[in-house]
């Protein structure tokens, strides 16, 4: 591990809410809550769920019923909720109606915003537009929509009369939707007429049109205009019906059917409940995240990700404002993301590794950053240039980096930063709180201080999917068949000080000369070369090391010479050792990523290999796949 590179002022560790948690509780500061929230699960999320504001319509029984085991463990059994209360109606009866819940604003620089009080209504009279067309509790109603106020809405909407939202991604094309509505079953579709990323319009009309002919079951189209557009029903006609009472569920009831990408061509329906996912995400962004009433918290996500509903649901928890924008964040240029940060008094702003990397060559926001006082990030490991960037340049050397690892299935996150402990560059401060994780080698025994292994969970925790959707023997096999009694979750982690790092999904790991490798350690060896501006590195099947390894990268100057391919390798071998050095170096003009920038490193193993590609549903460049078949079949040539 090394130094420190962060340590929390008095600000945090006497007004955070975590400190303040920690106060009312008697405990001494963030690390002996993290010991007793595992030890004592039970108290710890009853107690966070009555500091959080949780409405309970009936009590629960108790916190935690245990006995089906970790995959059928039922939270708060016996209570009755809505998260629309806990969200929207406490706020409006506790004196903040007026109060800002969403800022949005367009690529076009069309912007707005809503408060509470108008949250709360105009989702009431969405509610009751569904019912007009049929949808009841448990109904399943599909949201293909851009980052603005329906998607926001929608979200609270469907929560009101207990339908079932299925966010989708809206990059998706005609297929990749009507697999998922297919599957869900979806009784409506919202759409927007269409959504513009880089100055170009993207048709999202045509597309869900297509997908609901192909699904009998989808019997309405809602679409975002202002005009009649066909057979379809206009969103503004659902927003002109008497508001909808809300109803009171059982905690188990779902409210979110939310699709994650598989390996094979289907992918997995993670199911999200009342009482579970508001208790989850409410904790992390309560305590970790640090959010209080009056933050302005973006994330740069879109609504079919985990992180839309996580941090719509976890700062309408917390009563702060969310902003929401439709577009590229760095079009036309990386002063559009300062600007948003200025011009809408953003204090918690979320990333992606990978856009902090392709921000870096760019100045910082300077000023425009100046109210920022938490960075967060997700979705895929750090390299130490790029998080050092992050930190100082965009945070100022001020702001703690909250770093969060989880998942779709998660229902939030395992693993988390916390703002009053000292952070070392990429880590976490171990275990979110409540979450029993430990590491594990392939026998199931604990790894020791700076060993890799698998991330495993030994104990339920809230936000834990309830299964996949209709699916409950690959839910089984998928999660728990690899380890009986505990969560397999696929991610490479290690620990060394009381700091915890992930080094990529087990999928992705090497196995080069009998020692395991994570690509990120490769990948950073490889970007410490100027001629390298991105990289991913892969294992190939080899018959003598097992894997041989593979180092695809974008030339930082259009092109790469064999040279430079030379002083890439030895570079790697000087980092990691001789036998790490690649077989391969291989120049792309783009690597294939999901809209939310990771890195699809199977395709690369896949395109050398002749494998299937699997789902390819979340790919935001399918045209790098001819790149990327041309230059593997041309080194295979070579």
């Amino acid at each position: 591990m090394g130094e420190y590179a962060w340590y929390p002022g008095r600000e945090l560790t006497e007004h955070s809410n975590v400190a303040r948690f920690c106060r009312a509780h008697g405990l001494d500061g963030y690390r002996e809550l993290q010991r007793r929230s595992i030890a004592d699960p039970e108290w710890y999320w009853s107690s966070a769920a009555r500091d959080m504001g949780i409405v309970w319509h009936e009590q629960p029984l108790c916190a935690r019923d245990g006995r089906g085991g970790i995959a059928a463990t039922r939270w708060f059994p016996g209570g009755r909720t809505n998260l629309v209360e806990s969200c929207l109606e406490r706020h409006v009866r506790r004196g903040r109606p007026d109060a800002t819940a969403l800022r949005w604003e367009r690529e076009d620089g069309t912007r707005g915003q809503l408060g509470y009080r108008e949250t709360a209504r105009l989702s009431a009279r969405v509610a009751t537009g569904l019912r007009g067309l049929g949808v009841g509790e448990g109904d399943r109603v599909a949201g293909y929509l851009p980052p603005g106020p329906e998607a926001f809405v929608l979200l609270f909407a469907c929560a009101r009369i207990g339908a079932v939202l299925v966010p989708m991604f809206s990059g998706f094309g005609t297929e990749a939707l009507a697999v998922r509505l297919a599957d869900a079953e979806a009784r409506v579709l919202v759409t927007a007429e269409a959504t513009t990323r880089r100055g170009k319009r993207y048709e999202m009309l045509p597309v869900a049109r297509a997908a609901a002919e192909k699904v009998p079951d989808v019997r309405h189209l809602v679409v975002v205009a202002d005009e009649p557009t066909g057979t379809a029903t206009t969103w503004r006609a659902l927003t002109e019906a008497e508001p909808a009472e809300t109803v009171h569920l059982p905690v188990g009831a779902p409210f979110l059917l939310l699709y994650t990408s598989g390996t094979t061509g289907r992918p997995k329906g993670a199911v999200h409940t009342h009482g579970g996912f508001p208790v989850q995400v409410g904790s992390e962004v309560r305590y970790n995240l640090d959010v209080r009433p009056d933050d302005v918290a973006f994330w740069v996500t879109d609504p079919g990700w985990i992180m839309f509903a996580l941090v719509v649901i976890g700062c309408t928890l917390a009563g702060a404002s969310v902003l929401a924008y439709e577009g590229a964040v760095d079009h036309p240029g990386p002063d559009r993301l300062w600007r948003l940060l200025d011009e809408h008094r953003v204090t918690v702003f979320g990333s992606s590794p990978s856009l902090a990397r392709a921000m870096m060559t760019t100045d910082g926001p300077g000023a425009a950053a100046s109210r920022l006082r938490i960075l967060g990030s997700t979705g895929e490991p750090w390299t130490e240039d790029a998080w050092r960037w992050y930190f100082h340049e965009v945070g100022g050397g001020r702001c703690p980096v909250i770093n969060i690892s989880g998942g779709t299935e998660v229902g939030g996150s395992l693993l988390a930063s916390a703002p009053t402990v000292p952070q070392t560059p990429c880590g976490f401060t171990g275990p979110c709180l409540g979450i029993d994780a430990v590491i594990e080698d392939a026998d199931g025994a604990e790894v020791g201080e700076g060993e890799m292994g698998e991330l495993v969970v030994r104990q339920s925790w809230p936000g834990m999917t309830r299964g996949l959707w209709r699916a409950p023997e690959r839910f089984a096999h998928t999660y728990f068949s690899r380890r009986p009694g505990r969560w397999s979750h696929g991610d490479l982690a290690s620990r060394s000080d009381g700091e915890w790092f992930v080094h990529g999904r087990l999928d992705d790991v090497m196995k080069v000369a009998g020692k395991r490798l994570g690509p990120a350690e490769v990948e950073e060896a490889a970007l410490g070369d100027p001629a390298v501006a991105e990289a991913a590195a892969v294992g190939i099947p080899h018959p003598v090391k097992g894997e041989a390894l593979w180092c695809f990268v974008v030339p930082a100057h259009g092109t790469l010479s064999a040279a430079d391919a030379d002083r890439i390798r030895a570079r790697v071998a000087d980092a990691l050792g001789p036998a790490f050095r690649p077989s391969r170096v291989i120049a792309l003009p783009e690597l294939p990523r999901t809209r939310t920038g990771k890195v699809m490193r199977r395709l690369m193993r896949d395109c050398v290999t002749q494998d299937p590609p699997g789902d390819l549903s979340t790919l935001a460049n399918p045209h790098s796949l001819a790149a990327l078949r041309a230059a593997v079949h041309e080194a295979a040539d070579g």
